[in-house]
């Protein structure tokens, strides 16, 4: 009897096992249809689907396409194998470079039947770049003659003024030594060296900067000392004691024994200069001259609505 109820009740069990098991099927499969992540992927899919179904081009061509790896393409890749190994391939080498050609050439192709290039910002930079060299070397310019180059010189005179040189000792008064007393210093030493009132040759504060210049140039004393006292030189018209002049380590005393005088350069002096700007600026106007014909050919349309609220976006 004991066993009777004991198997009776594991039946129970087995069954009720059963039963809970069953019933724990559809709620699996409800809780998977309800992952987002099933949705997105079913999403995809058939956007994918109607993508090429619609319009698009297929990926596989059902027409067969040529690809010619012609004598100049060979020609080519030997080249710049040379060049980048210093001989030429091997005969393996060379079929190998003629595979890699087709493999790429096929997946360009097919890149731009999928039209993959279009509005490509990278692309797009790419052929705008080529298309402005093919322009340079469509429009090529002539060398300039030498009354071109003159007439140019003439009406840029201000580029190529020629600044003057001098030859000079000079007195250095550090900042750091003097302070705020380095002007005044200074300027009791510059009047006392105009008045001839110095008994013995002036020494001014030690420093790595050379104390004698020979016709230094308006570039070598920007270098030097910097911009500030290379502006105030370029004043000096007499020799002398001068002063004071201003640099970033402090003032400056410069007793000037020669001047060259600046001048507007002649073309012997600044034709490579000059024929250098004559170039890019005929370049400049032939760029300007062929886009002008280019874009004759276009009607633009600009959403001025669009425009004139960004500019008030930026002004505010």
């Amino acid at each position: 009897m004991q066993e009777t109820s004991t198997t009776l009740i594991n039946q129970e069990n087995r069954q009720s096992e059963i039963s809970i098991q069953v019933n724990n099927q559809p709620q699996l499969i409800i809780r998977i249809f309800r992952e987002p992540l099933l949705h997105f992927l079913v999403l995809g899919a058939l956007l994918f689907g109607l993508y090429f179904w619609v319009g698009s081009p297929s990926i596989t061509s059902t027409s067969t396409k040529q690809i010619e790896v012609s004598t100049p393409v060979i020609e080519s890749l030997q080249a710049t194998w040379k060049l980048q190994w210093g001989r030429k391939p091997t005969p393996q080498q060379l079929q190998k470079l003629v595979d890699n050609y087709v493999h790429d050439e096929v997946l360009y192709q097919e890149a731009l039947a999928l039209g993959l290039d279009n509005k490509d910002i990278i692309v797009r930079r790419r052929l705008i770049q080529k298309m402005q060299f093919l322009v340079q070397d469509v429009a090529g310019i002539k060398e300039p003659s030498d009354e071109e180059l003159q007439s140019y010189l003439d009406s840029h005179a201000d580029r190529y003024t020629i600044p003057g040189r001098f030859s000079f000792k000079q007195v250095y008064f550090s900042q750091e030594l003097h302070g705020d007393d380095t002007e005044n210093d200074s300027q009791n030493l510059l009047t006392q060296l105009q008045t001839n009132t110095v008994q013995t040759p002036p020494r001014g504060d030690r420093s790595m900067l050379p104390t004698t210049y020979t016709l230094a140039s308006a570039k070598t004393l920007n270098n030097t000392f910097g911009g500030t006292l290379a502006r105030e030189m370029a004043e000096v018209t007499q020799k002398g004691w001068q002063g004071p002049f201003h640099s970033a380590y402090g003032s400056h005393l410069v007793n000037v024994t020669q001047i060259e005088p600046g001048h507007s350069a002649t073309l012997a002096e600044a034709r490579k200069n000059v024929r250098l700007d004559y170039l890019r600026d005929q370049k400049q106007k032939q760029d300007e001259l062929f886009y002008q014909k280019l874009r004759d050919r276009y009607t633009v349309s600009i959403d001025e609505e669009a425009l004139n609220q960004g500019v008030q976006e930026d002004d505010a």
